[in-house]
């Protein structure tokens, strides 16, 4: 078999709680992200604020990381305390995930980034103690991605991992979303935040990030012919670093069933592009299908991986609005959100991207039935 070619039943998916948690370091897609690079949007002064609070909590953190070095004697007289913990706010694409990997990154420290998802799927996998304990053994932060107040049995997951963490001298570092349709209610989000989180509040830090999703664009594509099929873009298309892989969009969803979801990581290591066949609507009886297709393009995403579907919808009729509208709407949202940005559509012999340019935003989310 061609070398550049991956068959989705050679992927290997066995992978261990250690090199699970060995290997969240920065995700591909965003090792390169710095606090200079996060360009603000100067209509919305909180962006550039926001860099100024992060720089000053990663001062915090190299100090705290200093002081832990001394005995313990001293370390009881220092005034220099574990910083508090971090909590980003704000909506789909104004660099909430870039600003977090940035911490990661600017710093000296040991640092864990996982997607809340992950830190649901690996406690509920393995025993809470077991992960705390992984976790604040190897790292100075952890960095989660997407915390979901959504469902409360998960967001409680979350919130007992805090309070576990905070006996540690781990800190976390944590973004969640607001999603368009609550512009102006995110003091509403965070009033719920912290009503669940209850007295575990006063260890956060809660910033509010204002601003658009930039996701929301349009973007140049190399396949631009008209009669090419998506087996002869799968043909051409020329990996970088990993590999390629075509499967039709049912074969996708059974193996999806059948791999626990931590361990849809590996897509992300195995791959530079996925494509799939007969991409088609997930019925509003699929929710398990839903949220582990809505997981796995959050993998790829970190991982940078091009995802390239033909089928019989649009990618923002991908979900029965009663999906879109469901408990799980945050997560769906965000969904969609990257697939505007990594997938190309290609639908009846044409390709054309998803994505809408920023003009067009308001008419997009329109069409959301989730906002």
């Amino acid at each position: 078999m061609n070398s550049e070619i991956l068959n989705i039943e050679d992927i290997d998916f066995s992978i261990s709680i250690d090199s699970l948690i060995e290997s969240n370091i920065i995700p591909p897609k965003f090792r390169m992200c710095t606090f200079d690079n996060y360009y603000p949007d100067k209509n919305y002064p909180s962006q550039e604020e926001i860099k100024r609070k992060l720089n000053t909590f990663v001062k915090q953190m190299e100090d705290f990381k200093k002081i832990k070095r001394k005995p313990k004697l001293l370390r009881k007289i220092s005034k220099v305390k574990k910083p508090k913990n971090i909590y980003l706010d704000g909506i789909f694409g104004v660099g909430k995930t870039h600003l977090l990997a940035a911490i990661g990154n600017e710093c000296k420290y040991n640092s864990a980034f996982l997607s809340f998802s992950e830190l649901v799927y690996l406690i509920a996998f393995y025993r809470l103690k077991d992960v705390v304990m992984e976790l604040s053994d190897k790292f100075d932060i952890v960095l989660i991605d997407e915390f979901e107040l959504d469902d409360p049995g998960d967001a409680m997951m979350g919130i007992n991992f805090i309070r576990e963490m905070n006996k540690t001298e781990c800190v976390v570092a944590a973004t969640s979303n607001t999603i368009p349709s609550q512009l102006g209610e995110r003091k509403l989000d965070i009033l719920v935040f912290k009503e669940r989180i209850g007295k575990l509040v006063n260890s956060f830090d809660t910033i509010i990030i204002d601003g658009k999703d930039y996701r929301i664009r349009q973007k140049k594509i190399e396949f631009n012919s008209t009669n090419k099929s998506i087996e002869s873009i799968f043909k051409s298309y020329k990996p970088k670093n990993r590999k390629k892989l075509i499967v039709d969009f049912e074969k996708l969803v059974e193996k999806l069933r059948e791999v626990h979801p931590f361990r849809y990581t590996q897509l992300s290591y195995d791959l530079d592009a996925l494509f799939i066949k007969n991409l088609r609507p997930f019925s509003k009886d699929e929710l398990m299908d839903t949220l582990r297709f809505s997981h796995m393009i959050d993998t790829l995403y970190y991982g940078d991986v091009e995802i390239f579907a033909n089928g019989e919808c649009s990618i923002f009729d991908l979900f029965h609005p009663d999906l879109k509208d469901g408990k799980f709407k945050t997560k769906i949202g965000r969904c969609l959100s990257r697939l505007s940005e990594k997938c190309t559509l290609i639908k009846q012999n044409q390709v054309y991207l998803e994505a809408f340019q920023q003009q067009n935003l308001q008419n997009t989310y329109s069409r959301l039935t989730y906002l």
